[in-house]
């Protein structure tokens, strides 16, 4: 039987990795990656399990105010009995003298059971308000735990797409810079070229070898953050969609620079929700100088016995009960409540500098954002110009030489300069890329922006 249980268990393990990896192995777009890190990454889990214990705590402030049930029960072994001094007259003795009595029985017995239920208290009731703004600060933080991860994949999904690129175009450069050292090495070998152009031209075929191992590095190192981001396991196997990066820059201006909703922003939010919760505080602290009012039943049962006869049906119990209302006014207390009504105000003067301040900080840092991607707007179509230009020339030199009108000097020289170029634009469109997301994220408007894309 144990040995079908362990059979089973491992069946179903290797189904569920199976599934997993079906599901790496399926090229996967952006949205798909934040998806897949809404159930799987550890922050996103931990912001859940927070929420629910905020909703629990609203549970356990409203179970406060209902009735409360209590039963209780105590057995007493009077090992020795307390004894009394009686007077010796009470009994025929001589006056002025005293007897020992001993009082009481060997065992003892009570129980019963009470109920309270709170009429009215302002406090508790407050508490339940508290609660729920507490609820609704986990589900802010739960929100923004999402969009921060949300933002990470981004930034490392575009930038693994743009390493994918500029291995793609290494590639071909580093083929035509094959075809270009194995043409020079026969010409050498049939003695119609010298030494030196062989070794220029190998020395830019090696440049060329080691930028592409860096980039497929750098492309190993952003597919293992963007599984660690996602939760995925780090042994699965996963492959990005072949989507294209939009080069149509001005679709992106439009969207993208336009006024934005302050509440959108998780940060203000959450100063908003702390200043609420400092105020529902002060409310509190105010309502420990009001009266409260509740109600209790109770009803009791007890037995004495010289002996332990507990049990014994024939033997009596003696019941009681009793209802009542009880009122508390609070009067004095060494000014403990004055001093932490006092500290509340404080609290919430702190709570809104902080919103204040928050509120600049979002407005600089989506001005500054906003600066960075026009910037990197500017200079993106500069870049392109510079790389299909950079391009061109490498190829018109490319094919004079293999004519025969053009030196190793100008081959080498034009290929340097195509690769400056690839790493200038791959860079600036990395950064704009990184200005646009950066700002949508200063905007609170990340998640619409991503569920947007095509």
């Amino acid at each position: 039987m144990k040995l079908k249980k362990k059979l089973v268990g491992m069946f179903i393990l290797s189904f569920l990795l199976a599934d997993v990896s079906a599901f790496a192995q399926k090229p996967l777009t952006l949205k798909e990656c934040i998806s897949y890190s809404l159930s799987n990454n550890s922050n996103i889990k931990i912001a859940n399990y927070n929420v629910d214990i905020s909703q629990k705590k609203i549970t356990e402030q409203l179970g406060n105010y209902l009735p409360q049930i209590n039963v209780s029960g105590e057995l007493d072994d009077n090992l020795k009995l307390t004894t009394q001094l009686m007077p010796a007259e009470m009994m025929g003795g001589t006056p002025g003298t005293y007897f020992p009595v001993k009082f009481g029985n060997k065992y003892s017995m009570s129980g019963g059971v009470q109920l309270t239920q709170k009429l009215y208290d302002p406090t508790s009731l407050l508490m339940i308000k508290t609660a729920k703004i507490n609820n609704n600060i986990s589900e802010l933080n739960q929100q923004k735990t999402s969009e921060h991860t949300a933002y990470n994949i981004s930034l490392v999904y575009y930038q693994a797409l743009i390493i994918q690129m500029q291995i793609n175009v290494l590639k071909s450069t580093l083929l035509a810079s094959e075809k270009s050292l194995n043409s020079i090495e026969l010409k050498y070998h049939n003695g119609m070229a010298k030494k030196i152009d062989v070794d220029k031209i190998r020395v830019s075929y090696n440049n060329t070898t080691s930028q592409l191992e860096q980039a497929e590095l750098s492309y190993s190192q952003s597919l293992n953050t963007l599984k660690y981001n996602m939760g995925m396991p780090m042994d699965s196997t996963i492959v990005l969609t072949d989507t294209t990066i939009d080069e149509s820059w001005d679709i992106f201006i439009s969207d993208t620079l336009t006024k934005f909703q302050i509440d959108n922003v998780f940060d203000y939010q959450l100063k908003k929700a702390n200043l609420s919760l400092m105020q529902m505080d002060k409310r509190t602290k105010v309502s420990a100088f009001m009266p409260s009012l509740s109600f209790f039943g109770n009803y009791n049962f007890n037995a004495m016995r010289q002996e332990f006869t507990f049990f014994d049906a024939d033997k009596d119990w003696y019941p009681s009960s009793g209802i009542g209302i009880k009122l508390t006014i609070p009067i004095f207390d060494g000014l403990q409540r004055n001093s932490r009504l006092a500290q509340s105000k404080i609290n919430i003067k702190i709570a809104n500098e902080n919103l204040l301040f928050a509120e600049q900080t979002i407005k600089v840092d989506i001005s500054n954002y906003e600066m960075q991607y026009k910037n990197a707007l500017d200079n993106i179509n500069r870049e392109k110009e510079n790389l299909d230009l950079a391009e061109s020339v490498y190829k018109n030199t490319q094919l004079e030489y293999q004519q025969g009108t053009g030196s190793t000097l100008d081959l080498i020289q034009s290929e340097s300069s195509y690769m400056v170029a690839q790493n200038t634009y791959f860079n600036k469109l990395l950064n704009l890329y990184i200005a646009l997301i950066e700002l949508e994220k200063a905007k609170g408007s990340l998640t619409s922006f991503i569920n947007n894309l095509k």
